[in-house]
């Protein structure tokens, strides 16, 4: 079973060091969109909510410069 990382990136970066064993991209894809939605249930002081923009990319590695599968992009227009 493959492992898939998630990385949190706005106005500054949280890897996932340990990732999730998951059966394919499509139960990444299910786990990235949960994990995006507790973190917009957060209070908007929240970090990664207080920039404009912000993204989770879905990586095959717990480094930097590892194979990114997808990312989900969110941004706040004013």
């Amino acid at each position: 079973m493959p492992r898939y990382f998630f990385h949190i990136h706005g106005g500054h970066s949280v890897l996932d060091d340990v990732g999730l064993d998951l059966p394919d991209i499509l139960a990444a894809r299910t786990t990235a969109i949960e994990l995006s939605g507790e973190i917009l249930k957060h209070d908007v002081t929240e970090p990664f909510l207080r920039h404009l923009r912000w993204h989770v990319e879905i990586s095959d590695s717990p480094e930097p410069g590892g194979q990114s599968l997808f990312v989900l992009q969110f941004s706040i227009a004013v």
